[in-house]
């Protein structure tokens, strides 16, 4: 498995390069990989800010071929307010941006755009959600580019929060470029949703983690509540990208929060 850090270098490159670098540095330091970097920021980033970005991610070694939420809050892609046209435009511009980053999965959980509306239909939605699935999918697999759908909590979304349900949307779009993001942090584990996971090994192409309940990063200690993440991943046959996509602990700086973590997720594996 590789292990990276989802990481916001757009952001971070406007509140100051020389920290952009020195962050950079330390996720490379720390032993990851890559960085996930944020979708939704990239939509605004001009060429220069690309350019410099992605050279600053050379200098580090590290790739940025993964990237997460994907859509902005109002751009909703169920219910009465869905603007097909809308969609296409916007994923049309950034799609292209993420591609120029070395993106090459891009995670679909923006529980924001695909809340259901108060007395909106399930079903409808069920089917605008796949249908926008189906769009995004054609668009990115033109740029080589696959999407991994992620199950989310019902604590922030309303559709999709179960893997089970997740892969029949998957199962729905039937896109070979569309597939599942199994997020540990998301899981319910009141029920037995985690053996599907193992069921669509197929179609899983990214996973996420951090702890449950908390959502930190993870520190020594939490290898026994970790176990079980690393289970379900072998027992689907998964040895690809892992993400952390946590919450930074109060009282140590960033550097600790990155080597403590990677050294927790690799003895793991």
């Amino acid at each position: 498995m590789e292990f990276g850090v989802c990481f916001n270098v757009v952001d971070v490159y406007r509140e100051s390069p020389d920290k952009l670098d020195e962050q950079l540095t330390l996720i490379a330091e720390c032993g990851f990989g890559y960085v996930e970097i944020t979708a939704v920021s990239c939509a605004g980033a001009s060429e220069d800010e690309i350019r410099t970005i992605k050279t600053a991610l050379l200098k580090s070694g590290l790739a940025s071929k993964r990237a997460c939420i994907l859509f902005p809050g109002d751009l909703k892609v169920v219910g009465p307010d869905r603007d097909e046209n809308a969609i296409r435009e916007y994923l049309e511009g950034l799609i292209p941006k993420l591609k120029a980053f070395g993106v090459d999965v891009v995670v679909f959980g923006s529980g924001g755009a695909r809340r259901i509306p108060d007395g909106f239909d399930y079903t409808t939605a069920f089917d605008q959600f796949c249908e926008t699935a189906g769009l995004l999918a054609d668009i990115t697999g033109s740029q080589g580019i696959k999407v991994a759908v992620e199950h989310l909590n019902p604590k922030e979304c309303n559709l999709l929060t179960t893997i089970e349900e997740t892969v029949r949307a998957v199962r729905q779009v039937g896109h070979p470029d569309c597939g599942l993001l199994f997020d540990y942090y998301h899981l319910d584990d009141s029920t037995d949703d985690v053996f599907h996971v193992a069921e669509a090994k197929d179609v899983l192409f990214h996973s996420h983690v951090a702890l449950p309940g908390s959502r930190f990063y993870p520190e020594p200690g939490d290898e026994q509540t970790l176990r079980s993440y690393f289970s379900v991943l072998k027992n689907a046959d998964y040895n690809g990208t892992v993400s952390i996509e946590a919450t930074l602990h109060d009282g140590k700086d960033f550097g600790d929060n990155l080597k403590d973590a990677f050294e927790v997720l690799n003895s793991l594996i």
